[in-house]
């Protein structure tokens, strides 16, 4: 329970409505989220990287320094 709470970034105090579930389902459901996580950090990664590909070669770097973006 405290990995899914820790991977959600909320207090484990809060799925204590899934405390009934049985411990393989609440690591089925912790690792559900841990992809789905991954995936859409993917999916933002390469959102941005077709962005930029919108902006011109050069005004890329600064741009990316701009946002953040390594």
């Amino acid at each position: 329970m405290q990995r899914l709470a820790e991977s959600l970034g909320r207090p484990s105090s809060e799925f204590q409505a899934l405390a009934s579930l049985p411990p393989a389902q609440i690591d089925l459901l912790s690792n559900a989220v841990a992809q789905t996580q991954q995936r859409q950090r993917e999916a933002l990664a390469k959102a941005i990287e077709d962005a930029l590909g919108h902006i011109p070669m050069l005004l890329r770097g600064p741009v990316k320094k701009v946002l953040g973006i390594k």
